[in-house]
């Protein structure tokens, strides 16, 4: 489990889009606290940089922070949505909610697959085939940091579901127990001849039999 990391909102007065697009331009992206028990929603603003550097660091889904409130409160977090630029990629808004100790959460958890070196079905030639986040429900001091799944044993054609996966008590799972997690599979075959190529290539032909050509 990763240590919490404290993060500053900045108190925002002014709505709308062009006054977000003012903060933008200051090096400021327009952000929001919310979470069970809070009467109201807190708006504010996070400097961009920190804040881009903090969400390329790590699984950003599964980050808890201490976010300090232009209040002044402090209040255990993760980060629940976050905007992008279509285009860009830069950030355009942030989603803070809050979490309460002792209330269980539900989180994507990226899947961390270990053994690829030691498959024998991938030394066979085979390419495996996994999931890259699960869906889990835990209280928000157990949140991991990855599902670690095992495929060190694995045979071509085999696979790992979800109820195979060896995780905390803490964790709950909710994905369908025979969803499969990890496959190692043959590579599809590359046809050689262009879709609808062999088929043109006959007709010319007829045609040119037709015509008494070589």
């Amino acid at each position: 489990m990763s240590e919490l990391v404290t993060v500053v909102m900045e108190p925002r007065t002014q709505r709308g889009k062009g006054a977000s697009k003012k903060l933008r331009k200051e090096g400021f992206t327009p952000c929001v606290f919310y979470g069970p028990e809070m009467p109201e929603s807190v708006a504010g603003k996070i400097d961009t940089t920190k804040m881009s550097r903090l969400l390329s660091s790590r699984h950003w889904e599964t980050m808890r922070l201490m976010i300090k409130l232009p209040s002044g409160d402090e209040e255990m977090c993760i980060v629940r949505e976050v905007q992008r630029h279509p285009i860009s990629g830069k950030l355009i808004h942030v989603d803070f909610m809050r979490l309460i100790k002792g209330r269980k959460i539900t989180v994507n958890v990226p899947v961390r697959i270990h053994g690829k070196d030691a498959c024998p079905g991938i030394k066979e030639g085979g390419v495996l085939e996994n999931l890259h986040e699960i869906e889990v429900e835990t209280l928000p001091v157990s949140i991991p940091d990855f599902v670690d799944v095992d495929i060190s044993n694995l045979l071509l054609g085999e696979m790992i579901h979800v109820k195979d996966l060896d995780v905390s008590d803490e964790l709950t799972i909710l994905a369908d127990p025979d969803e499969v997690v990890a496959i190692v599979v043959m590579p599809k075959a590359v046809e050689e001849t262009v879709p609808g190529e062999e088929r043109e290539v006959e007709v010319m032909a007829k045609g040119k039999a037709a015509k008494g050509e070589d």
